[in-house]
C-alpha cells in the first residue's frame, strides 16, 4: 500500500523506525534453547557469531565487484587501535573494539570521523561470571551484546562484550590503518544491528504517545502552552 502522507508515513514508520520487535524475536530464540551451555555451543560454534575477517578478494570472487562493493572494513568489524577516543581521551592498552559506522562510510575519502563501540572482556577469575554469563546469553541486557573469545584472546578469556553504553570517536584515516581481528557473521551482524537500532532510537510506549497528543493541539494553545508567564497579557 503506497505511503502518501505525513501522516501515513509516521504510522508506517512506528512500527518499523523504534520497534522493539527484533531484539524480542532474539531472546525467544535464547528462551527456546535448554540452558547456558546450550547457548554456548549454539553462538560459541564456528562462524556463528563471528568470523575470521572477510576480505576484499573474497567477495568479489563471488560477483560483489562493483564500485559500491568496494570496501576495506565492515560494520560490526572487530579491530584494535589505540587512535581511537573515549570521553575525549585517547584509549591506549591494546583495547578492541567494534566498527558502528556503515561500511559505505568507511572507506577512503568518504567520511572524516567513524564511529566505535568498545569491546570488553570477562575473565574467569572475575567475581560472578556464571550469573554474567548466563545474562549476556540472554541477550536481555539492552546495551551489551555478547559475542565469544576470539582468537587473539589470552585462554582466561570466557568472552567478550560489545558496549553500546557510550560511543569512541576517530579519524577515519586512522581506522583503516585498525589490525582487523574478525567480522560478524549474516546473523551476528543482524543482531548487532538490531541492538544497534535500539540505543539510537529506543523510545518507550508513553514517549510515542506524548508526541502524538502534542502535536494534536491547536496550534494557537500549543502556542499560549510554551509563552512565558505574562506574555500572553502583553501581546496587543
Amino acid at each position: 500500500m503506497p505511503v502518501n502522507t505525513l501522516n501515513e508515513l509516521e504510522e508506517e514508520l512506528a512500527r518499523l523506525s523504534q520497534s522493539d520487535a527484533a531484539i524480542e524475536v532474539i531472546e525467544a530464540f535464547c528462551a527456546g534453547l535448554a540452558n547456558t551451555n546450550e547457548r554456548i555451543a549454539v553462538f560459541n560454534a564456528e562462524r556463528a557469531l563471528v568470523r575470521t575477517p572477510i576480505r576484499p578478494e573474497e567477495t568479489q570472487a563471488l560477483g560483489f565487484n562493483q564500485p559500491e562493493d568496494d570496501f576495506v572494513l565492515l560494520q560490526g568489524d572487530i579491530v584494535s587501535t589505540e587512535s581511537a577516543f573515549f570521553l575525549g581521551e585517547r584509549v591506549t592498552g591494546s583495547p578492541k573494539y567494534s566498527v558502528l559506522s556503515s561500511s559505505c562510510d568507511v572507506v577512503p575519502e568518504r567520511r572524516q570521523c567513524a564511529a566505535l563501540l568498545r569491546v570488553t572482556e570477562i575473565r574467569k577469575s572475575e567475581p560472578d561470571v556464571s550469573s554474567k554469563l548466563n545474562l549476556l546469553l540472554k541477550f536481555k541486557r539492552r546495551d551489551s551484546m555478547y559475542l565469544p573469545a576470539l582468537t587473539v584472546d589470552s585462554d582466561d578469556v570466557v568472552c567478550n562484550v560489545v558496549q553500546f553504553d557510550g560511543v569512541c570517536q576517530i579519524r577515519s584515516s586512522d581506522l583503516l590503518l585498525a589490525r582487523r581481528i574478525a567480522s560478524l557473521s549474516l546473523v551476528g551482524w543482524r543482531i548487532f544491528a538490531s541492538f544497534s537500532r535500539m540505543v539510537i532510537a529506543r523510545a518507550n510506549p508513553r514517549e510515542s504517545r506524548m508526541r502524538s497528543a502534542v502535536e494534536k493541539q491547536p496550534e494557537q494553545q500549543s502556542l499560549e502552552l510554551s509563552a512565558e508567564p505574562g506574555e500572553l497579557e502583553r501581546r496587543p
